[in-house]
């Protein structure tokens, strides 16, 4: 018997008929029905899907669709609400804190966040880099955010994460406006989190993806 309760409410479910079931490869089940493929039923699942079966989706069933509950034959396998699918929607996107995002630049993913330079992708990338980095210290030694209103306090925070971070980022060749510039994001990143800062309508048309990888552009055909 699933503990899982949907309520009876949620009426914005489709149902499809299962055609067919295959073993997920990180474990669990995909589930088709016609041409469309749901490769997301756990591997706990007190229900294992069969042909044959009714799928209820809850939030659409069609390509590109969003689901965030799942019954098989009436009983339910997950559920989610809408305030809770697009909490976690949000944190899929943009990191479940500070330290979820560093790990995310760390392991080469791509991330969501706020372009500071507006002078062309190089230097926008030195800004980020940095911007982890002074991060990755904040989070490291937790400094009170709340006391940084006190000009002398903030003075000291920014004066320990220079030393500790500059010699890190050295071989950039900052700016001053650049270190700035990454200073400013890292504490609003820190003070705010990932998803707060990403959802500010005041930053809308500079939400920007970066990674630690720098792009290259393509080798030019050789020329016969």
């Amino acid at each position: 018997m699933s503990d899982v309760i949907i309520p009876a409410t949620d009426t914005d479910f489709e149902d499809e008929v299962i055609d067919r079931v295959e073993k997920h490869a990180r474990g669990g089940w995909t589930i088709c029905y016609g041409v469309t493929c749901f490769g997301a039923v756990p591997a706990d699942s007190p229900v294992e899907p069969q042909p044959g079966m009714v799928a209820r989706f809850y939030g659409g069933a069609g390509a590109g669709s969003r689901i965030r509950g799942l019954a098989l034959n009436g009983t339910p396998i997950f559920y989610r609400t809408k305030a809770e699918d697009r909490e976690l929607a949000d944190i899929q996107l943009y990191g479940a804190d500070c330290a979820d995002l560093i790990a995310r630049w760390d392991r080469g993913d791509i991330i969501h966040t706020i372009e500071m330079g507006g002078m062309g992708p190089g230097y926008e990338q030195c800004i980020q880099i940095t911007m982890i980095e002074i991060l990755r210290h904040f989070v490291a030694t937790k400094p009170d955010a709340a006391l940084w209103q006190d000009k002398d306090i903030w003075a000291q925070v920014r004066d320990e994460a220079d030393k500790a971070v500059s010699p890190r980022v050295k071989y950039i060749g900052l700016s001053g406006a650049q270190w700035g510039a990454a200073m400013s994001l890292a504490a609003k990143f820190y003070t705010v989190g990932p998803r707060a800062i990403m959802a500010d309508p005041q930053v809308k048309d500079r939400r920007i993806m970066a990674s630690r990888e720098i792009p290259q552009a393509p080798a030019a055909p050789a020329v016969a």
